[in-house]
């Protein structure tokens, strides 16, 4: 150091404590304490001469680089230095960590070391300074115990710690004041008991405070952290390190330790927890709605795609065709209901209880007969094979339309998640006094976690699912449904080899009925002429294909050409180089936005016009699709207007 130490004042006269300069090495040569600071312009590191003596480094009057220090820190401890410093820089409180550093000799010493931030005129943190206890030496200095709990105390004032020393022997205990103010209190001269100083801690950490202060610390024992309450009512959290002295036969004589705040980065860890909880619940919601809207969506664009078909057409329409689009429009309008109905149901407060709904005698193969229609088309589109053995005559107890609703949620689940070319078999037959229907399909199964949570309300199906469509609430609907039916549904599953749902209802005696006939087939689509240059729609609903199929018919010189997923789509956009393509956002294989982007990246087609046609209409949906560079975004039910007007602009009466 380049100044000299002041003589020291006569002892009968010492000057007060509040007016002598606290010289460094009285801490270095006494205490053990090793003061040092890092510069955070330069990134130079500096010591005091205990510092330089330790890791056995000349001393730099500029400093040495931080990595000449990091260096020799343990590989493990240098995650939680690194924690420690970015803590202190964040929260500019006073940080603690404890760490390994090889030593001048080659040797691992364990520091204690304890850094705070200090700013420019301007508030930004310039310096990280701090100090650092060696207390591997704490054995060896046993006899100089007094002296230096003393220093580690005035050095440990500075940046907020509080200090503490105990007597094994005799019991006695010292408190600094810096230990009262950390409880809010005024400082006392003797130390609190072991009762009054448990009637601080907060109740909750009251009974483990109670096992730590009862026992000696264990050798290595590291911090720990608890609340305090102030008399003002705050709760304070305070973070506790101790250290054990022991003779040469190893038994304790004294015990010494620090306490120091950590509110602020408690307060700063909860306050990023709700942060990170808000953000969750606000992704989830937003993914909720948007499951809703293409849910809810989807059968308002037959209705509406249908009803205005019927308008524009209806003199010149044949009865047999109105007749098949008038159905068309019931079935969307019998689905859009049932949607609603599920999440009216699904928000009713009340439990899953037997007897809220009407008990009368079911007919299950009429029931059957009539959700078969609403999921035919689905099933024709993946080739399901039907199995079907209901009994005519077998009748359960239970309310009719909602025995309908839990046996088509079933069969579409049994259809959505089924392969290409499965199965789905529907059987029923009595059991005692109940009756057992069950649906079952060679779909893709669940494991075992996935079917405890099968019922739970918005639960889906893992990344094998991923792409299904639904919100995850029809088994949570089928489950209170049944439950108040007086029934009960149990899952049976497989990954890779399909499942099984059965409802188990209360029977009664019934005379056999007759079977009710299928239903009519859907319509095949027009043929359209080979020369004309056309328009490609990708969409997996046969439903919004046959809308925009109609509106395509109805313009001149135009060529329609659908395509029921992305992979057929893209090789028919490089076949025909169609004037138009449209695409459905949610496809079976890809996503809409992967369908852009590879149709932009092919020479052949990167310049066809391509506009997105999804029940997704959240405006975050929308901006993205027009942010990858999609023509226009088009949301369901289509706008007819806006469909006639595109046609026009691309398309003029010769086809050219």
């Amino acid at each position: 150091m380049s100044h000299d130490v002041p003589p020291a004042a006569p002892r009968e006269t010492p000057p007060p404590a509040e007016h002598s300069p606290l010289d460094p090495r009285l801490i270095n040569d006494l205490a053990g304490v090793i003061t040092w600071q890092l510069d955070l312009n330069s990134g130079l590191l500096s010591t005091d001469q205990q510092g330089y003596h330790l890791l056995g480094l000349p001393t730099q009057a500029e400093g040495w680089a931080v990595h000449e220090f990091t260096d020799r820190v343990h590989p493990d401890d240098l995650l939680a230095l690194r924690e420690a410093n970015a803590l202190s820089l964040a929260t500019h409180g006073p940080v603690d960590v404890t760490l390994r550093v090889r030593g001048a000799d080659g040797h691992w010493v364990h520091l204690l070391t304890r850094r705070i931030v200090q700013g420019d005129e301007e508030g930004q943190p310039r310096i990280l300074q701090g100090i650092a206890f060696n207390v591997t030496q704490q054995q060896r200095l046993a006899s100089e115990l007094k002296t230096a709990s003393d220093r580690i105390a005035l050095a440990a004032r500075g940046v907020g710690m509080g200090t503490w020393v105990l007597d094994v022997a005799t019991g006695a205990h010292q408190w600094d004041a810096q230990m009262w103010a950390l409880r809010g209190r005024t400082p006392r001269p003797e130390a609190p008991g072991y009762p009054e100083m448990l009637s601080w801690v907060h109740p909750d950490d009251r009974p483990r405070a109670e096992r730590r202060l009862q026992k000696i610390a264990p050798p290595g024992e590291g911090q720990h952290e608890f609340r305090v309450i102030w008399p003002d009512g705050s709760v304070h959290w305070l973070a506790s390190r101790r250290l054990v002295v022991r003779d040469d036969q190893g038994t304790p004589i004294q015990q010494m330790g620090v306490n120091w705040d950590v509110t602020d980065a408690h307060r700063a860890l909860e306050e990023r927890h709700a942060r990170e909880l808000a953000q969750r619940e606000s992704e989830a919601k937003s993914e909720l709605l948007a499951r809703l809207s293409h849910e809810l969506r989807t059968p308002l664009n037959a209705i509406l795609g249908f009803t205005q078909l019927l308008l524009a057409d209806h003199d010149r329409m044949p009865a047999m065709a109105r007749q098949k689009q008038l159905q068309q429009i019931e079935h969307a309008g019998v689905h859009l209901l049932s949607l609603i109905n599920d999440v009216l149901e699904l928000a009713q407060p009340q439990p899953a209880t037997p007897g809220q709904l009407p008990q009368t005698p079911v007919e299950l193969a009429d029931v059957l007969a009539s959700a078969l229609p609403m999921v035919d088309a689905q099933a024709a589109q993946k080739h399901i094979d039907w199995r079907l053995d209901v009994p005519a005559g077998l009748r359960a107890c239970g309310d009719p339309v909602r025995l309908r609703q839990v046996l088509i949620n079933l069969l579409t689940n049994a259809i959505k998640y089924n392969r290409d070319g499965g199965w789905v078999a529907v059987r029923a037959r009595a059991e005692g006094r109940q009756v057992l229907l069950s649906v079952s399909d060679s779909g893709i199964g669940m494991p075992a976690e996935a079917q405890t949570q099968a019922f739970e309300p918005f639960h889906r199906l893992p990344a094998s699912a991923a792409d299904v469509d639904g919100v995850g609430i029809g088994l949570a609907i089928v489950k209170t449904l049944v439950g108040r039916m007086g029934g009960e549904i149990r899952v049976r599953s497989q990954p890779d080899q399909g499942s099984t749902f059965e409802v188990w209802l209360q029977g009664v005696d019934t005379e056999a009925l007759p079977e009710q006939p299928a239903a009519p087939g859907a319509a095949a689509e027009p043929p359209s002429d080979a020369e004309l240059p056309c328009l490609l729609y990708i969409e997996d609903n046969p439903v919004n294909m046959t809308i925009v199929a109609e509106l395509v018919a109805r313009h001149p010189g135009v060529r329609f050409v659908g395509a029921p997923d992305a992979l057929t789509g893209l090789r028919l956009a490089r076949e025909l180089r169609p004037r138009l393509i449209l695409t459905d956002m949610q496809l079976p294989d890809l996503h809409g936005s992967e369908v852009l982007q590879r149709l932009r990246a092919d020479p052949l087609t990167r310049d066809i016009p391509c506009i997105a046609l999804s029940a997704n209409a959240l405006p975050s949906d929308i901006e993205a699709a027009l942010a990858q560079g999609f023509s226009a975004y088009w949301t369901k039910p289509l706008d007819f207007s806006a469909f006639r007007q595109t046609l026009g602009a691309l398309f003029d009466a010769s086809g050219r």
